[in-house]
């Protein structure tokens, strides 16, 4: 993409989102990765995996986060996401955020003997400095409190439990949906590829092809596509999504009262 055409894109995208009455976003593993971040600790299993989780837990809040929140301040809108870095979490409220992939804040049973997720942060805590040369002593691996089984991170997998916390994420997406049916709603796609596309991608281009008032808006520089289908209602940002996010709020962007 051309800066010409992007500046022609970017300012399109503005517009879009400014003239919305309801902005649905879908964000995936492009929009972390966008941040640059480095997760890959050596060690042993838990020594790996309690460092991953101690530091997913005390990132702060990206970049690319902090300017979409801008973005979207003081406009009516919800997020659904398929990352586990918590990162929607921690940069918006709950009540807002979709998690239907799992996170990393959360142990389960790893034989699913039970159906409840915990909050994990004070045992990984707790654990993290006990960690020698990337290795956790076996005594210290956490366990199910019922069945004495290993504990496991609730994120997607094998054994992910798809128990009462993940039918309320998903609760959540189709509140969501509903909320956006006959209104001017831009379905707005950040960092998702095509890897997993059913479970943002294809709904938000299907969802939109339903809804004669939305728009579709997908920034990835590799996986931006609109289907022909949608060419009149869809935007396909090819560009770094720190930039797009970083220029989008420099537009201010800001709700259209009725008067204007």
């Amino acid at each position: 993409m051309t800066n010409s055409d992007y500046q022609a894109t970017l300012q399109k995208m503005a517009t879009t989102l400014k003239e919305a009455d309801y902005v649905i976003v879908g964000g995936a593993a492009g929009m972390s990765a966008a941040a640059g971040p480095d997760w890959y600790n050596p060690g042993d299993l838990w020594g790996f995996k309690l460092s991953l989780i101690h530091f997913v837990l005390h990132e702060p809040v990206y970049q690319p986060y902090q300017d979409l929140k801008a973005i979207l301040k003081d406009r009516d809108y919800d997020l659904i996401t398929t990352n586990q870095d918590v990162q929607f979490s921690k940069a918006f409220p709950d009540k807002d955020v979709a998690t239907i992939q799992g996170d990393w804040s959360y142990f389960q049973c790893a034989d699913k003997c039970h159906d409840q997720v915990y909050p994990n942060q004070t045992v990984v805590d707790q654990l993290f400095p006990q960690i020698e040369n990337g290795h956790l002593p076996e005594n210290l691996i956490p366990r199910c409190p019922k069945c004495g089984a290993e504990m496991l991170e609730w994120v997607r997998g094998y054994e992910f439990l798809e128990g009462q916390h993940y039918n309320n994420q998903y609760a959540k997406y189709r509140q969501f949906i509903q909320k956006a049916e006959g209104k001017k709603t831009v379905y707005l796609e950040l960092g998702v590829g095509m890897m997993t596309p059913m479970f943002i991608k294809e709904p938000f281009m299907n969802l939109t092809y339903q809804n004669p008032q939305a728009t579709y808006i997908t920034v990835n520089p590799k996986d931006a596509i609109v289907p022909r289908e949608l060419m009149d209602r869809g935007i396909a940002v090819k560009y770094d999504l720190v930039k797009v996010l970083a220029n989008l709020k420099e537009c201010g962007i800001s709700r259209i009262s009725a008067e204007d």
